[in-house]
């Protein structure tokens, strides 16, 4: 594929680069992005639906976040850099008479990967903070277990397409039954091997 190239006001060559998902959510070709030198591109993040990555309408109130590693024959190569739910879908079940409980945990997996993941729990009826701690409390096992057994792209995949959040479904209803909408609603990377 050839370079595509346009003008700054200053008279600088725009290139435009091509940037590709990474192998982990289909390598996909998504969009263009532009810059004076390629190395101006390493390092900046993008932000896309997951419903673009997968095809799959019901994916449209996530956002990956993306990180440009690697610059190459006017393609752009990504790393998954975290993702979140949109913040009115996750208000949209927080109601009158119910209680949201928070659970934030920084996990490691077995590559050597560190994560920082946010829970939601919603639950039926507004519960005491004994019962929020014991949510919590599974809610951790849970993450701490799945993060240990699990690699880097085994990780995101559970999250990403929900097998995580039965597990943490199944679990906070030992405490107190819940509502739909409880999952991981935010994923952060924190470190990747070789990286301080």
């Amino acid at each position: 594929m050839s370079t595509r190239y346009g003008r700054t006001r200053r008279g600088r060559k725009k290139l435009y680069f091509m940037v590709k998902a990474p192998e982990l959510l289909g390598g996909k070709d998504l969009y263009y992005v532009v810059a004076t030198e390629p190395e101006h591109l390493i390092g900046r993040n993008i932000e896309v639906l997951l419903s673009d990555l997968t095809g799959d309408f019901n994916h449209q109130f996530i956002k990956v976040k993306l990180k440009i590693v690697e610059v190459k024959d006017s393609y752009a190569y990504t790393v998954y850099n975290g993702h979140e739910y949109f913040r009115e879908y996750e208000r949209s079940f927080i109601m009158r008479g119910t209680s949201y409980v928070k659970a934030i945990r920084d996990v490691e997996t077995k590559d050597g990967y560190r994560f920082r993941v946010r829970v939601s729990v919603f639950t039926t009826k507004r519960i005491n903070n004994s019962r929020k701690k014991a949510i919590r409390r599974y809610v951790f096992e849970v993450l701490d277990k799945w993060a240990e057994k699990s690699d880097y792209q085994t990780f995101i995949r559970d999250i990403l397409f929900g097998k995580l959040d039965e597990e943490i479904k199944k679990v906070a209803r030992k405490v107190y039954p819940i509502r739909e909408g409880t999952g991981i609603y935010k994923v952060k990377v924190l470190k990747r091997p070789g990286e301080e």
